[in-house]
């Protein structure tokens, strides 16, 4: 009994000391204010407009459907910082869906002067869209914010939707807990996607870093990642991965994900990572893998792309790039060891995002690359 009690007074004081690590609060709202809110720029949207949406048309329907029938819609959830801005980190698809609904999306798209039409003709296109047929209110279909009598328009905007709200001094890994945990909306969060809303709220230079090379036409090349993965952020989590990996895989000690996470707390917490330095050993390592001309580098005999190979081929020739620079045949060389190397294929397999296999498999890939 005396070990019970021990072990209750631990669990007691862990739940207290991890509630206090929070600061949460919540209230309800109209769409109305959020859109208010919204074009006073006092709720940040921060996606590109060219990855903002996933729902179909029928989806954003049902949600239109559903606020006027009065069913409740799920919580959003905004991380507000000192200023007392609010940005918006679950419930993307809805408050979006009622924004273009009404045609209040912005033209925030970040274009070159000479390609702002591009800007342009996508914000129109999500904007002022037509209702599909509903599930239940057949008679939708076709009508959009201008025609649908106004007695409908004003319900959707006077409807109220909960909003969760994380403050500025919370502890940053649980804010991302919270956000992993709670994020319900119709499509689910990827993990990049909630390290993007979490960390660039504090210090936005490694998600920025992230987002640039993740545009280099070399790496795009190289990855030729599908259109659904890249709008998932998967492109800017390879790129994560190689910077949490390059020159620190004597550190991991956690799984991949769980690592990526404690690598980008850190990072940003710390406030003097070193751009530049990321930036040229990454685009100089793509740069002398595509001159290869493989576009199957990172592929199974299947052409299903292999991560364990991406993350293994970038660590080893990064990590020799002087090396291998001037000897394209002994990397060719290397690269095929290592794409038939019995243990980096066995660590490669089932659970390998482990802690264990992370580690021990670039370890054997550095093994291979390690310039004799």
């Amino acid at each position: 009994m005396e070990h019970l009690a021990e072990k209750i007074a631990l669990l007691e004081q862990q739940i207290s000391d991890e509630r206090k690590k929070l600061s949460a609060d919540r209230m309800d709202i109209s769409f109305g204010e959020i859109m208010n809110l919204y074009e006073q720029e006092e709720l940040i949207i921060r996606p590109e407009y060219q990855r903002l949406f996933r729902w179909t048309n029928s989806q954003k329907t049902s949600l239109i459907e559903s606020i006027l029938m009065g069913i409740p819609i799920p919580p959003i959830f905004v991380a507000e910082d000192e200023d007392g801005v609010w940005e918006l980190v679950d419930g993307l698809q809805r408050v979006s869906t009622i924004l273009s609904f009404f045609g209040r999306l912005k033209q925030d798209l970040e274009l070159p002067e000479e390609e702002s039409d591009v800007a342009e003709d996508i914000v129109s296109n999500m904007n002022n869209w037509e209702l599909e047929s509903g599930d239940l209110i057949k008679e939708l279909e076709g009508f959009n914010s201008e025609t649908l009598p106004k007695k409908f328009s004003l319900n959707i905007k006077r409807s109220v939707c909960r909003v969760e709200i994380l403050r500025g001094k919370s502890n940053t890994s649980m804010k991302y807990e919270l956000f992993k945990r709670l994020n319900s909306g119709g499509t689910k969060l990827t993990p990049q996607e909630i390290r993007n809303a979490i960390y660039r709220g504090i210090d936005p230079t490694l998600n920025e870093l992230i987002e640039e090379l993740s545009q280099n036409p070399e790496f795009k090349t190289l990855t030729n990642l599908s259109e659904p993965k890249i709008q998932q952020l998967y492109d800017q989590e390879l790129v994560l991965r190689f910077i949490a990996f390059y020159n620190n895989v004597s550190k991991i000690n956690l799984s991949t994900q769980n690592f990526l996470d404690k690598f980008m707390q850190e990072t940003v917490a710390s406030g003097n990572f070193k751009s530049n330095q990321y930036r040229e050993i990454f685009n100089n390592t793509v740069d002398l893998l595509s001159k290869i001309k493989d576009f199957n580098l990172f592929r199974n005999d299947r052409n299903l792309f292999v991560p364990a190979l991406f993350e293994g081929i970038m660590i080893g020739v990064s990590e020799n790039i002087e090396y291998y620079s001037t000897d394209l045949e002994k990397l060719k060389d290397k690269i095929e060891s290592l794409r038939s190397d019995d243990e980096f294929k066995r660590l490669s397999g089932s659970a390998s995002s482990s802690r264990s296999r992370v580690k021990r498999r670039l370890q054997r890939a550095q093994e291979i690359f390690r310039n004799e």
